[in-house]
């Protein structure tokens, strides 16, 4: 009785803390989102080819790159300024660069044969055209989610990742017979369908830097595209790099079991964790101007690894049979991919949203030697993946280089935001010992009993968990 008692305590506290409502607010779109594209996946693997899905990949990569920089990494600055026609006047600066950057874009269209020969697809060449509009969306996106997460519509930020998960489905679904150009055409109309929701939810910002000083904004936070936009290139270069090499090294098909792969483990857990991150942003810059940025880095971290630890290490579990049964034989390949992966891509769901330390702290020049180290463990170990020549020891050696990049990205986040790396380490550890221990059971059933069994022992090996790690704090 006890127990339940303490239990039932634990929740109401929950509900009662801002932050807690904020991240539930965009955690409801997010799932719902998430349902949907996991519903429709199973049909889209049987509809399209391993190699439509790497052809997919490769598009993403460089448009989701150029998407990350389209707005100068003004975005970033948004909840900074103390006034707020300031920070609308930095929206605006944002909304200006992305579109900018998606004309200026249009002046490589001529080129895309040579792009796309020179990544060793050249049937990317016609998918290429839609790389500028994606760029544009998405940056506008981006600013706009920042925007309505300084002013706090959490809700405004929920049903437009929803908006877009029904564009996607339905084009993808509806244009199965156009191959490759169905999945990229629902990825391009879902993007414009989310940066025209976002924008137009939050005009009302754009019409408040009607008075602001956009000159002088521009150089009050000239550190951002000057420091943070190559840093926040050489960071996302790490994330998409990989399918560029693997298509060039090992071809679509590969590509397409690493794009299914992420999309099943690392997307779903990202959606819920940046949503923290937006939450976090606004927290961390009221939290460093008055000087206590770093036991918040250290709670929000130990949520973050709290959150993202099970679900990784159940997919590591179950993958391959589990993509099998959920996706098609076909698919085997890629729940393998996810299981040698999954060191890595738990480390990069947890330490994303913490880079807003950089942010609201201005050291763009930490970020910046962050990045390029990054990039450069990501690309010493897809060079020796792709020297090595085989596919799954290329991604051993990705797995291998992705977990150091990120171990180094977290250590210099608490060493910034003044947190205790020791315990966010111990943090770690023991969510990772309590997930362990969950699952347990479900490996023993899956060794004795097949796949059904051990998947029942990971959903009450998740239940048990879920209550063991909810957190006390109602901050």
């Amino acid at each position: 009785m006890n127990r339940t008692r303490a239990l039932a305590d634990r929740v109401r506290a929950l509900a009662t803390g801002r932050s807690l409502r904020n991240v539930l607010t965009l955690v409801t779109g997010a799932t719902a989102a998430q349902a949907l594209l996991f519903s429709a996946r199973p049909v889209l693997t049987r509809l399209y080819t391993p190699e439509a899905f790497g052809l997919l990949g490769v598009f993403i990569a460089p448009a989701y790159l150029l998407a990350i920089l389209a707005t100068l990494r003004y975005d970033d600055a948004i909840a900074l300024p103390v006034d707020r026609r300031d920070g609308a006047g930095v929206f605006l600066l944002a909304v200006l660069a992305s579109v900018g950057t998606g004309l200026l874009l249009l002046l490589a269209l001529p080129f895309r044969a040579d792009i796309a020969s020179a990544l060793g697809t050249p049937e990317l060449a016609a998918l290429l055209v839609c790389v500028p509009p994606v760029t544009a969306a998405l940056g506008v996106a981006a600013a706009s989610r920042t925007w309505l997460a300084r002013v706090e519509r959490y809700r405004a930020l929920s049903v437009g990742v929803l908006v877009q998960a029904v564009v996607v489905i339905a084009v993808q679904i509806g244009l199965t017979d156009a191959g490759a150009w169905g999945l990229v055409l629902g990825t391009t109309l879902g993007a414009v369908a989310l940066g025209g929701f976002s924008l137009a939810l939050s005009a009302r910002g754009l019409a408040e830097a009607g008075g602001a000083d956009l000159r002088a904004l521009a150089r009050r936070f000239r550190r951002f595209p000057l420091f943070g936009l190559p840093a926040s290139g050489l960071s996302q270069l790490s994330v998409r790099l990989p399918p560029l090499v693997l298509v060039s090294a090992f071809g679509p098909a590969a590509v397409g079991y690493f794009t299914v792969a992420i999309a099943s483990v690392a997307v779903p857990v990202a959606l819920v964790t940046d949503a923290v991150g937006q939450v976090f942003y606004v927290r961390a810059a009221e939290a460093h101007r008055e000087e206590r940025l770093g036991p918040l880095v250290e709670r929000v971290f130990a949520r973050l690894a709290a959150f993202a630890v099970f679900p990784v290490l159940a997919a590591a579990l179950l993958g391959p049979d589990l993509f099998a049964v959920v996706f098609g034989e076909t698919w085997r390949t890629a729940g393998e991919f996810a299981r040698l992966l999954s060191p890595w891509l738990l480390l990069a769901t947890i330490a994303p949203p913490l880079t807003r330390v950089f942010d609201v702290t201005e050291r763009q020049r930490s970020e910046l030697a962050v990045g390029a180290w990054t990039a450069a463990l990501i690309g010493v170990a897809l060079a020796v993946g792709a020297w090595w020549g085989e596919v799954v020891p290329a991604l051993g050696a990705l797995a291998v280089g992705g977990t150091l990049a990120r171990v180094v990205q977290l250590g210099w986040i608490a060493h910034i935001g003044g947190a205790s790396g020791a315990r966010m380490a111990a943090d770690l550890g023991r969510s990772l010992g309590m997930a362990g221990l969950a699952l347990s059971p479900a490996a023993l059933a899956l060794t004795w009993g097949g796949l059904w069994w051990g998947l029942a022992g990971a959903v009450v090996g998740g239940i048990g968990y879920a209550v063991s790690a909810l957190p006390a704090s109602n901050d």
